[in-house]
């Protein structure tokens, strides 16, 4: 059983090479180029332009191409040769796109550049999650910004057959629309993973229950002892409280990792910590999370956090005052683990 764990302190986030997203309907929805109220570009040779097509999807081979793209951050360099393919695509309007060669056959590189040809690298990702072959960005794009996708293999060796898409994500669960125009709206859509939709305070496992609760003591009782993080010294804490608001968005992100097999501070609907409280009504102030998974016990889930440096400062903090912790399972069993920690209420 794997034994993960991640801490994360104010809005410690990123908008790219994040995990999970789940699946998009693309084979089933219209490509159309939606776009086409921007200015157009320049012809290019260096991509593919497919204009603001979305959702976009493309099934290609990279059999043949030539090493257009030398100089991508996450793979090999050196001169070695490596076939790529690449996409200039447009913005139809603001806000934040999820890139991936999810499906492909090959382990694939993907990289994000501003513009076209000579635009500088924004973001590059080899495998988006340990033992994933397929790469992924998130990115916040603008309205009518072009951006070039650059897809190629993580080796000499890795050449065949890509998938390629573009999609995006519910900016609101309550307004009626289809945002994203994925075909599914709000609660339908499986990115609206929200309090709104899905409420894990109704009919809570007893036994999380209990562990939730063993969590909060775990951590008081090494807050009362102190303790050193990376070889800085931390005097004891006054305890934590537990807040329902803060343990219902930490049971959110834990029912949401354990559901869609990611682990990541960044859910595949692009919110981070301050997001997520937010969303829930919590209106304090200072939020720090740490999250675990694979951890059996209460004891042994806070020990990891007490051997890591960014866990063992946000459990020893101080200026913390308020905790929400979650639990829960996989459909194999396998326990993820949230706190949020915040040092107001309000």
């Amino acid at each position: 059983m794997f034994r993960r764990i991640a801490s994360v302190s104010l809005v410690l986030c990123v908008s790219f090479g994040c995990d999970g997203g789940g699946d998009r309907p693309f084979d089933d929805l219209p490509m159309i180029d939606r776009a086409t109220h921007c200015p157009t570009r320049e012809p290019v040779e260096c991509a593919e332009d497919v204009g603001g097509v979305y959702p976009y999807q493309r099934h290609g081979t990279t059999v043949g191409n030539p090493d257009g793209y030398s100089d991508t951050a996450c793979t090999p360099g050196g001169g070695v040769t490596i076939e790529d393919v690449a996409f200039r695509w447009t913005a139809p309007w603001s806000g934040l796109f999820r890139f991936t060669t999810e499906g492909s056959a090959i382990d694939t590189v993907l990289s994000l550049r501003q513009g076209s040809c000579a635009g500088r690298e924004i973001a590059c990702n080899d495998d988006v999650d340990e033992g994933v072959r397929h790469s992924e960005i998130l990115a916040n794009v603008a309205e009518c910004q072009t951006v070039t996708l650059v897809i190629e293999g993580a080796n000499v060796d890795a050449v065949g057959e890509y998938t390629f898409s573009v999609g995006g994500f519910e900016t609101q669960c309550d307004n009626g629309l289809d945002d994203d125009e994925d075909g599914r709206a709000d609660c339908d859509d499986d990115d609206c993973f929200t309090a709104r939709c899905a409420d894990p305070n109704d009919d809570w496992p007893d036994a999380w229950t209990a562990f939730e609760w063993g969590v909060l003591e775990e951590t008081n009782r090494y807050r009362a002892m102190g303790a050193s993080c990376a070889g800085d010294p931390y005097g004891p804490a006054e305890p934590l409280m537990m807040e329902p608001l803060l343990r219902l968005a930490a049971r959110l992100h834990s029912t949401n990792m354990a559901d869609h097999g990611f682990f990541d501070h960044m859910d595949p609907e692009g919110r981070g910590p301050p997001e997520r409280v937010a969303e829930v009504g919590f209106t304090g102030s200072y939020i720090g999370e740490n999250i675990a998974s694979g951890q059996e016990t209460p004891e042994s889930v806070v020990r990891a956090w007490m051997e890591s440096e960014g866990h063992c400062r946000n459990i020893m903090n101080p200026r913390y005052h308020f905790l929400g912790v979650g639990l829960a399972y996989s459909p194999s069993d396998v326990p993820f683990w949230t706190q949020n920690f915040a040092g107001s209420d309000r």
